[in-house]
């Protein structure tokens, strides 16, 4: 455990499936970064458990606290403006009011604040590292490919250009993309695939998600995945192939090692070239961004963000170089950014 450290500043991106926490110290240094399960559909007790575990690790009760959220859209919730202000209300069980600030596309909020402006606040987590990301590299394109989702935001003259802000509005312009790495449904990337010389239609269940065919491909190691797969085992090769074959109704130990690698292959390829398309929508958009400026690749996903970066011709910076030398800070963006953000501003 860390010894707790007064002038700190945590960041909390909650999310729908995680609890992302990162701190930095007064000069801005990083310090520590976690992400933790919280399946906010079972309902808010999933957020009160992390948040708990996250105070346990990180020993952070006397930090500010900087507030993002994405689990409103929770199916608990009965709509949006209930779901933050209930997530707040869980928040708000941990920390005194002065501790915490919200973060929002119109500046940090109270929490009392934040309820009433709740549309300013909902789903705003990618903003924080597209304004973290335009304070250091006057234009580019920010990919954040995450387990869940993935988020394309250009930057121009050190601002970010926006399209859309709310998750409508930027699941039509392309700036948000439901497809991750880890927890998309299969079905959601493709309805069939070609499989020993026939082309094969799958059972439109959900039975595997990109995680089994990215790990059978070696991208992505078992001890960087906190989700459950979609069977509940765990994320052996061996148990990613068996949870292939149910897709295409059948069983693993009929095919071969090669065979599973090519239907891994061909998804990855189909999400690619997905989030691939989604960034030409919003460069076509966006043509002040010229063809210099480099692609950004944050989230747990950065290695599909370098595969984008390399089709697109544009040079690839990782996060990681915006956050010093913390390991793991760059897969949890937004709670990074909002860390950061808040040190430059406050102190």
């Amino acid at each position: 455990m860390h010894r707790q450290e007064k002038g700190c500043f945590s960041g909390w991106d909650i999310g729908g499936a995680h609890l992302k926490v990162v701190r930095c110290d007064n000069d801005g240094q990083l310090l520590q970064a976690i992400e933790l399960p919280c399946p906010l559909w079972h309902g808010k007790n999933a957020l009160r458990k992390a948040i708990r575990l996250a105070l346990d690790t990180l020993n952070n009760e006397l930090d500010q606290q900087l507030i993002t959220m994405t689990g409103e859209l929770a199916d608990c919730f009965t709509d949006r403006a209930a779901g933050v202000s209930e997530i707040l209300a869980c928040v708000a069980e941990y920390f005194p009011a002065d501790r915490v600030s919200v973060f929002s596309k119109n500046g940090w909020l109270s929490q009392e604040e934040a309820r009433i402006n709740w549309d300013a606040v909902a789903s705003m987590n990618w903003l924080a590292s597209a304004q973290l990301a335009a304070a250091h590299y006057p234009t580019a394109l920010l990919i954040d490919c995450g387990s869940t989702t993935t988020d394309i935001m250009t930057l121009v003259q050190s601002l970010p250009e926006l399209t859309a802000y709310d998750d409508q509005g930027r699941l039509n312009s392309g700036e948000l993309l439901y497809t991750g790495v880890i927890r998309t449904p299969l079905m959601a990337v493709s309805r069939r695939l070609p499989f020993r010389g026939q082309w094969q239609t799958m059972a439109p269940e959900v039975f595997a998600t990109p995680g089994d065919c990215w790990r059978i491909l070696d991208e992505i190691s078992a001890a960087q995945i906190n989700d459950k797969s979609a069977n509940g085992n765990d994320w052996s090769i061996e148990n990613c192939q068996r949870r292939l074959a149910r897709m295409l109704g059948t069983d693993a130990n009929l095919y071969s090692a090669a065979d599973w690698k090519n239907v891994a292959h061909w998804f990855t390829e189909q999400q690619v070239q997905q989030i691939h398309n989604a960034c030409l929508q919003v460069l076509s958009a966006h043509p002040d961004v010229d063809w210099q400026a480099p692609v950004i690749g944050a989230g747990t996903g950065r290695f599909v963000t370098q595969l984008i970066a390399s089709r697109l011709q544009r040079p690839y910076v990782d996060f990681d170089n915006l956050l010093g030398t913390h390991e793991t800070a760059a897969a949890y963006a937004p709670a990074s950014a909002l860390a950061l953000l808040a040190q430059r501003q406050f102190t």
